[in-house]
């Protein structure tokens, strides 16, 4: 930075961490953003301010100019304010995290020296902060909402030496200063998913949760993976959220999770469960535009027998997709159990007054039941509606010499290889709302 009084070349990222200026040293950043400005402009207006940097306030030409309109903020007079934009709300203590953006000038210097962007808040503990002195003086005394400038004295700021070249010796600054938010700072320990403000916690402690379920995933123990993901989920819906931008950190982080979920539960062969965490994809917005969680979904779907909506999910995925081989893949073993399962057809060629049980029916029946016993990509299979009493008790009588369990669920009739009274979900009346 030029220190003769004319234009800065570079703006810095971030301001000095006066711990670290004191102690290790300060690692200065350049803002890349910074270039968009014109050098040559001495004053700031609001068309170049909301185009180029969204710059707070505007250049000050003489400080002692406008401090006799400025009031103390501090008994010493080191902190000097004046109100542009009122806030309101209940005033700030150590007990707050507050999201702040700002701008800090030298005098009868055109562009900042520190810039805090208002899309890119700065966010700050006031008990336990980088903060130098005088600007945490200057953000304690505000309101949420409020915007202020502020006439900050050396002796709280950047010292008698200041920071050469970047920093004038004994420098007075000023700093506009905007209070974006204001919540109540995490409690320490325990969490308590009831209060508020303790998003910031569960989004951190849920991450963990996300990676420790990927790392048993690579390491094929999806069981464990899952109990991750699953408390992972039922954090995030139980805690309370403080507005719009959490709400939508949460839902990025719900896909994630049930996407994972949905992955984990068809390779242990767990369909219902892939189809519940696909709705849930669905409710937030990522299933017909995510090819990955149509593949998981049609998967599903093919292992439970519902060709017709696995091939519906799976056309949609190969097209948002069309040269993923895995997809068609999975497309072909479906078309082909769709031809092998088809007991529909055998019963819309028979005649509408039978009363038995024909050869035909019953020689396709046992086929039907042994290939589904010995095909480990088909899980569940839901049997045709139409059949007579005669013809689901011969079924029942196949099912029993070949160990295939056979399950009513609301209107359809199931085969299954487990015992779907006990398997997968506890009210399994409730199964086939999961199917979509």
């Amino acid at each position: 930075m030029e220190m003769d009084g004319t234009a800065p070349l570079v703006a810095l990222e971030n301001g000095l961490d006066i711990k670290q200026l004191l102690t290790s040293g300060s690692v200065l950043q350049i803002n890349e953003d910074y270039d968009d400005l014109d050098h040559n402009i001495q004053t700031v207006n609001e068309e170049t301010k909301n185009k180029d940097l969204d710059v707070i306030g505007e250049p000050v030409k003489s400080f002692s100019a406008i401090e006799k309109h400025l009031t103390n903020v501090d008994e010493q007079g080191y902190v000097k304010k004046k109100i542009l934009e009122g806030g309101g709300g209940m005033p700030l203590h150590e007990g707050c995290t507050v999201s702040i953006a700002f701008s800090g000038y030298w005098e009868n210097e055109s562009d900042p020296f520190d810039i805090q962007k208002p899309c890119k808040p700065m966010v700050v503990d006031l008990k336990d902060n980088g903060l130098l002195p005088g600007l945490l003086l200057a953000v304690k005394s505000m309101l949420v909402g409020e915007t202020s400038i502020f006439l900050l004295s050396h002796e709280l700021m950047y010292g008698e030496l200041g920071v050469p070249p970047r920093i004038k010796p004994k420098a007075k600054c000023v700093f506009y200063v905007k209070l974006m938010k204001s919540i109540l700072t995490p409690k320490e320990g325990p969490l308590n998913l009831s209060e508020p403000n303790t998003f910031v916690r569960v989004h951190k402690e849920v991450k963990m949760l996300y990676v420790s379920g990927l790392k048993w995933h690579k390491l094929n123990n999806y069981t464990s993976a899952i109990q991750l993901f699953r408390k992972g989920v039922s954090m995030l819906h139980r805690c309370r959220l403080a507005d719009e931008a959490e709400e939508e950190i949460q839902k990025k982080l719900l896909i994630k999770l049930y996407t994972n979920l949905a992955i984990c539960y068809n390779i242990i062969k767990q369909p219902y469960k892939v189809c519940i965490a696909c709705n849930e994809l669905n409710r937030l917005g990522s299933l017909w535009n995510n090819s990955k969680v149509l593949y998981q979904n049609g998967k599903a779907l093919r292992m439970i027998g519902q060709f017709s909506l696995a091939e519906k999910k799976l056309k949609r995925a190969i097209n948002l997709c069309p040269n993923n081989n895995e997809l068609k893949v999975e497309f072909d073993l479906l078309e082909k159990m769709s031809n092998d399962y088809n007991l529909k057809k055998s019963l819309e060629n028979r005649p509408a007054d039978r009363d038995s049980v024909d050869s035909d029916f019953k020689k396709e029946v046992d086929s039907l039941i042994k290939n589904f016993k010995e095909n480990m990509d088909l899980c569940k299979l839901t049997l045709p509606a139409g059949m007579n009493s005669l013809e689901i008790e011969y079924i029942k009588e196949a099912c029993v010499r070949e160990n295939v369990f056979f399950n009513k669920i609301q209107a359809d009739y199931l085969l299954d290889k487990d015992d779907a009274k006990s398997a997968e979900l506890e009210n399994e009346s409730d199964l086939l709302d999961y199917i979509m």
